[in-house]
């Protein structure tokens, strides 16, 4: 998990997998380490019968497994849950506790659709776009999106063009990227349209909306070399990379080798697909 962590209780045999950042832990300070570096998508459901299972058959903390079992079944809040946690070992001082309990009490004085942007933001810095998207569009069903400043629309529309972005729908990323640019004016939002509409070939669509902003030659010049750095990266990629493999035993006439290598590559992006749209 990146740090040195000494363990005082029992070691798992097999880890609890938090599936939002796909990250795997052994022990209940490792719990508190994940809780402390991922305070701020700390949510009621990343902590379920499941986690409390865990706790019981592989940790062997049953004090501990019954109280947070009591507070799943009655719905208790967060902040219950993850005090209840910490509190279960020696690896925070009550000092550290407070610090976490003070920005879930933070998160709480925000508006309904502010948390709600946090929850999608977290979503969409795990690779989880389906469910990123899911959370943004949840936020203009609700009133309260209403009070909210312009920039703050136009930031939800900035993320929802990149998670579409992510997954491949360009048309679509370049109509919220131009929304949000409508909206806060940000550049970065503008040049995000622009490489969408050039991803999806969509040529009238770019030279229609450059000539409609009256873009200059040299803002346009200035992203067409972040475009072609893009591309650069890109081409680096190790998908990239296993395509170019795929041409070269095409072309050494290695059929057998090239359509093992076809079924190997197809499985795992589809596995990674699947991570991307689900929890």
């Amino acid at each position: 998990m990146g740090k040195l962590i000494q363990c005082s209780g029992c070691i798992a045999k097999e880890p609890y997998h938090f599936r939002l950042t796909k990250t795997n832990v052994y022990s209940i300070e490792e719990v508190c380490y994940y809780i402390s570096h991922n305070i701020y998508m700390m949510q009621e459901e990343v902590f379920d019968r499941e986690f409390v299972l865990w706790l019981r058959n592989e940790l062997h903390m049953e004090e501990t497994a019954d109280k947070l079992e009591r507070l799943v079944q009655e719905q208790y809040n967060i902040k219950d849950i993850v005090v209840t946690i910490c509190c279960s070992c020696d690896y925070y001082e009550e000092e550290e506790i407070k610090e976490l309990i003070k920005i879930i009490d933070d998160l709480d004085t925000l508006p309904a659709y502010a948390r709600r942007k946090y929850k999608g933001d977290n979503f969409l810095h795990c690779h989880s776009y389906e469910k990123a998207l899911e959370e943004y569009e949840r936020i203009f069903e609700s009133d309260e999106i209403l009070q909210a400043e312009a920039s703050v629309y136009g930031d939800i529309f900035h993320n929802m063009g990149v998670a579409y972005a992510q997954i491949g729908e360009f048309h679509k990323a370049s109509e919220l990227y131009l929304k949000a640019y409508e909206k806060n004016n940000r550049e970065e939002s503008l040049s995000q349209c622009l490489f969408s509409l050039r991803l999806c070939k969509d040529v009238e669509g770019y030279k229609k909306l450059t000539k409609d902003l009256a873009l200059s030659e040299e803002k346009l010049e200035q992203w067409e070399k972040e475009y072609q750095r893009a591309v650069e990266m890109c081409a680096a990629e190790k998908s990239v990379r296993q395509i170019e493999k795929l041409r070269d035993l095409v072309k050494n006439g290695s059929v057998e080798e090239y359509y093992n290598k076809v079924h190997s590559y197809i499985a795992d992006w589809k596995n990674e697909y699947r991570k991307q749209i689900s929890v």
